[in-house]
């Protein structure tokens, strides 16, 4: 109780409702506060959408290279990896095939077709 005016408000209470602060009970809650509290979850609400779309991104990049399931993405790569290879999926025969028709047209000399041919052979 005010000893001045005999009222039961809280001096405080009142200065609160001046500033524009918030109370609760005798608690003066400064207006910054709950914008302070409410950073964290601005800043989890960025960081959730960021990792959603590069999900989202990744799982678009693998169904187009034909990866059907993402959590054994990693065995299915190197699953492709042991039975083409790196030489873009062709075929030994392929290659020896694709190096005689050069060789044919005259885009290589005698020299470049043996080194590509030990080369295509693995040696």
């Amino acid at each position: 109780m005010c000893a001045r005016c005999g009222s039961t408000a809280s001096p405080w209470s009142e200065r609160a409702q001046y500033r524009g602060d918030v109370s609760i009970g005798d608690i003066d809650i400064p207006v910054w506060v709950p914008f302070l509290l409410g950073v964290p979850f601005v800043l989890f609400g960025i960081v959730l959408f960021g990792i959603v779309r590069h999900t989202r991104r990744n799982l678009k990049v693998m169904r187009e290279a034909g990866i059907d399931d993402p959590m054994t993405a990693g065995g299915q790569i190197a699953a492709r990896l042991a039975t083409e290879g790196f030489g873009g999926g062709k075929s030994t025969e392929q290659r020896l095939a694709e190096l005689d028709d050069l060789r044919a047209r005259g885009v290589i000399d005698d020299d470049e077709y043996r080194t590509a041919r030990a080369r295509a052979l693995g040696g």
